[in-house]
């Protein structure tokens, strides 16, 4: 079974030197400027908050692969990964209309009124994230098929590929009072998985980002979602921060 085991581990590390695939995912920020904040959002964080809210992602790579849920559900994980952080009060604008209904039932007079929703306190943001992705490749490169001979005998065959995901972000930060764009960014992601017999690790995604759950494309996602945080986080302007 060793001798089997081992067989096997020799010949993935042939065909991923072969093609020169790296398993790593990787991520990169360009036009971004200054320094790092991954020190800092290693501690916690407890001061002023600054208020905030993210529009839907548009796409901009024409290619048709898009539809309003996937906007939506890049916009929900970004605002989601923003909450986290400690920063900020995040306003939510996908589910807005739902926050009016609610209130304008309250205001007809069928729930009690103690318990109804008040009009007219519905909080502002004073910063909007907008996102437009730029390029999406979903599963592009890599090489598959199966490997047969002795090997082959041996373990059935390996059945799969190596395949590579890549996207990018165009991001804006804009003063809502002043329409000013505070700071601007493009932010990617990169990854690459081997498949063997289609298995491919990772965890699921919601909305219209669905259909990519446990492939490149959710890791790349994550990845430039992730950076994007960041930057969001580092390029705020300190004056923002002053909601308790």
């Amino acid at each position: 079974m060793l001798k089997k085991f081992l067989a096997l581990s020799s010949l993935l590390s042939m065909i991923l030197l072969t093609c020169g695939c790296e398993m790593t995912p990787k991520a990169k920020v360009t036009s971004a400027g200054g320094s790092g904040i991954a020190e800092a959002q290693l501690e916690a964080y407890d001061g002023p908050k600054a208020r905030i809210a993210v529009s839907r992602f548009t796409d901009k790579t024409g290619k048709g692969w898009w539809t309003g849920a996937i906007g939506d559900g890049m916009s929900d994980m970004l605002a989601t990964a923003l909450f986290n952080t400690n920063r900020y009060i995040v306003l939510e604008r996908q589910a807005l209309q739902e926050v009016l209904e609610e209130q304008d039932l309250g205001a007809s007079g069928r729930i009690k009124k103690e318990t109804a929703a008040p009009i007219g306190q519905i909080e502002g943001a004073e910063l909007l994230v907008t996102g437009a992705v730029t390029e999406f490749q979903a599963g592009s490169g890599g090489i598959g098929g199966g490997v047969g001979g002795t090997v082959g005998r041996v373990v059935g065959g390996v059945l799969g590929g190596i395949r590579k995901s890549h996207i990018a972000i165009d991001l804006r930060i804009i003063d809502t009072r002043t329409s000013r764009i505070v700071a601007a960014t493009s932010v990617e992601g990169e990854a690459r998985d081997f498949n063997l017999g289609g298995i491919l690790v990772g965890s699921g995604v919601g909305g219209g980002l669905g259909g990519y759950s446990k492939t490149p494309m959710e890791k790349a996602v994550r990845i430039a979602l992730g950076e994007a945080v960041k930057f969001i986080a580092e390029r705020t302007p300190q004056t923002y921060y002053h909601f308790k």
